[in-house]
């Protein structure tokens, strides 16, 4: 048996994309929107696996809430690149299967890690 929790929350940042041409390349800013996918196989004694109101929490922490991504990362700042960065972070502390990140409401990117 197993459950999978997702949590997502709201944050607001800048970026612009290196080595690319069109206007991406520009600073502009984005609402993203985190998904993470948490599983597990047991639920404690209140009977869910871990605690929405603590993840959130954590993700408050990390989340990178009205930054400029390019000053804060030393890798560029895509969508991709930020599910990936995300995920192993979120991983050192919660067993996360997947995390997404979403630009905006019609286009996002995934990161999971395959089981082979």
């Amino acid at each position: 048996m197993s459950w999978t929790i997702i949590v997502s929350m709201k944050f607001c940042a800048a970026h612009y994309l290196q080595n690319y041409r069109d206007k991406c390349e520009n600073l502009h800013g984005h609402t993203y929107k985190i998904v993470i996918y948490i599983a597990g196989n047991k639920l404690n004694n209140t009977g869910i696996i871990y605690d929405f109101k603590e993840i959130k929490e954590y993700l408050k922490e990390i989340l990178p809430d009205h930054r400029c991504l390019n000053e804060i990362y030393s890798f560029n700042p895509t969508a991709e690149n930020l599910a990936y960065y995300f995920y192993h972070i979120i991983k050192q502390k919660y067993p996360v299967k997947k995390v997404e990140i979403w630009e905006d409401e019609t286009q996002a990117a995934s990161y999971e890690e395959n089981s082979d």
